[in-house]
């Protein structure tokens, strides 16, 4: 009776060792898998956006998939609303945020970038018949940001100059709807984004201001992720090279605006 028990308890310790050894397998397959993970708000055309098919396509779109072939990965996209992009990203929801994300000092002492992929900036949209030129002219006008952007990072520090009414918004679309029905005088955002709205609705919007700040943009990741980020950062840099990042820029922008980054 001693023996057998001896020899049933043998059993269910190798049976345990065998289990363990297979969840730890499972845990390196997703930690280390041929899939990156990539949170982004899918609203800011032409980044990131939903076309009339539900497709999310963009410039963003395109750079991830190419890095997904040059790391041999598949691309997820894990669609993530702005104002909880950076919290998502901490949590480990996704391995890297492909978003439209400005550089800022503030943004890098919590996470890592990659050296920045294209050229951006703040920029002053306002309706075609607009008087609106420059900044101080937004004195007493109504101003549309998203929040938690860099766009309203730069009205905080308009607004002392020139007061004026903040409204804030949770997506791109909804204060270009706004400034386009006179519910808003004028809004701050990527002049990347800028610029494409005013190429497809030249009767609606007009950029009033396109350099108010340098905002290269770069990809993120958390502080502790250094080997994912070199690997992308060395994608980035052969897609450079062999023109394939050019190519994306003219796709979506109809010019080049990642071979000379400032």
């Amino acid at each position: 009776m001693f023996l057998k028990s001896k020899k049933s308890l043998l059993v269910l310790a190798v049976s345990a060792i065998v289990i363990g050894a297979s969840l730890i397998g499972c845990g390196k397959s997703q930690n280390n898998s041929n899939v990156l993970r990539v949170g982004l708000d899918d609203v800011t055309p032409p980044m990131e956006f939903k076309d009339e098919a539900g497709v999310t396509q963009g410039f963003d779109i395109d750079l991830a998939n190419a890095i997904g072939k040059k790391l041999n990965k598949e691309i997820q996209i894990v669609p993530t609303s702005w104002d909880g992009i950076f919290p998502a990203l901490k949590s480990n929801k996704f391995d890297c945020i492909i978003s439209d994300v400005s550089i800022t000092d503030e943004r890098r002492e919590e996470f890592l970038f990659t050296e920045p992929y294209l050229n951006n900036s703040q920029s002053i949209v306002v309706a075609k018949n607009s008087t609106i030129a420059k900044a101080e002219d937004l004195k007493g006008k109504n101003v549309g940001v998203v929040t938690n952007s860099t766009g309203e990072e730069a009205a905080n520090k308009l607004i002392e100059k020139a007061p004026f009414e903040l409204k804030k918004y949770d997506q791109t679309i909804q204060f270009f709807t706004d400034l386009k029905i006179g519910r808003i005088d004028a809004l701050l955002t990527d002049v990347v984004t800028a610029k494409y709205y005013e190429k497809n609705n030249k009767e609606d919007y007009k950029v009033a201001v396109s350099d108010l700040n340098n905002e290269p943009l770069g990809i993120c990741f958390n502080k502790d992720n250094t080997q994912l980020r070199d690997e992308v950062q060395k994608a980035i840099d052969e897609l450079r090279a062999e023109g394939t990042l050019k190519n994306i820029s003219e796709k979506w922008f109809g010019e080049d605006l990642v071979s000379n980054v400032k």
